[in-house]
C-alpha cells in the first residue's frame, strides 16, 4: 500500500520552494500526496473601521477559499508524475491540518515553517510548532530559505 503524505501550505511566498522538497520526499517514498490549505478563520488584526457584517467574513472566507482551491489544483495539473489531491477548509490551521491528516490516516505531515523568532513568534504563534508538539502523525518541517 502507497504511503500517504499531507504536504500543508498557506500559498505564501515561501509555498514553491516548500513544495519543492516535500516532492523530492513524496517521491522517493512513492507516496500519494494531499495538498492541503486551510484558510485560517482567525484575523491577526483589524482595522478600526473593519465592521464588517458576519455575512461579509462568511464572503470573504469563501473567496479565500476558492482561491486556495484553483491555486492548489494549477499545483497539481503541474505536477501529473506525482499522485495529488487537494483540500481546503476554513478554520484553524493548528487543529485541523492534524484533524485531517489523522482522519485520512496519513503516513506523514510536510509543512514549512516562516521562522519567527522573538515577540513576532510570541504574538502570532507557531502554527508548524504546536503540529510538531500535538501530531500522533511524524511531522517533516522544512524551513524557509533566506536569500
Amino acid at each position: 500500500m502507497k504511503s500517504h503524505i499531507v504536504i500543508a501550505v498557506d500559498l505564501s511566498e515561501s509555498t514553491a520552494s516548500i513544495l519543492n522538497e516535500a516532492f523530492v520526499f513524496a517521491s522517493h517514498m512513492n507516496a500519494k500526496i494531499t495538498l492541503v490549505s486551510i484558510i485560517s478563520m482567525y484575523v491577526d488584526y483589524l482595522h478600526s473601521d473593519m465592521s464588517l457584517l458576519p455575512t461579509q467574513w462568511e464572503d470573504i472566507y469563501n473567496s479565500q477559499k476558492e482561491f486556495a482551491m484553483t491555486e492548489l489544483n494549477k499545483i497539481k495539473d503541474a505536477h501529473k508524475e506525482l499522485e495529488i489531491h487537494v483540500h481546503t477548509a476554513i478554520g484553524n490551521p493548528k487543529f485541523d491540518v492534524i484533524d485531517f491528516a489523522t482522519e485520512v490516516k496519513a503516513d506523514y505531515i510536510v509543512m514549512g515553517t516562516h521562522g519567527r523568532t522573538g515577540l513576532s513568534h510570541l504574538v502570532i504563534g507557531s502554527t508548524a510548532e504546536y503540529i510538531i508538539r500535538h501530531s500522533t502523525i511524524p511531522v517533516l518541517i522544512i524551513p524557509q530559505k533566506t536569500k
